[in-house]
């Protein structure tokens, strides 16, 4: 994927949305179908985001791969 593919895959995405993504120690080319939205808990004040759990509120996020 090039930057310019990502911004038009990104212009698709709703706009008001935080990116989140896995923290990773190796890399990879970022594909099209690595990028998602999905559910999780609203963040931390250290930044960090649990995944969704029923007991927690949640919120959308646009979520980038990682491990």
């Amino acid at each position: 994927m090039t930057v310019a593919d990502l911004i038009e895959l990104l212009k698709t995405k709703p706009q008001d949305l935080q990116v989140a993504y896995a923290i990773h120690s190796e890399f990879c080319l970022l594909e099209p179908e690595d990028i998602s939205v999905d559910v999780a808990c609203p963040p931390r004040t250290d930044g960090w985001i649990q995944r969704s759990r029923r007991d927690y509120p949640s919120q959308q996020y646009l979520m980038l791969p990682g491990n």
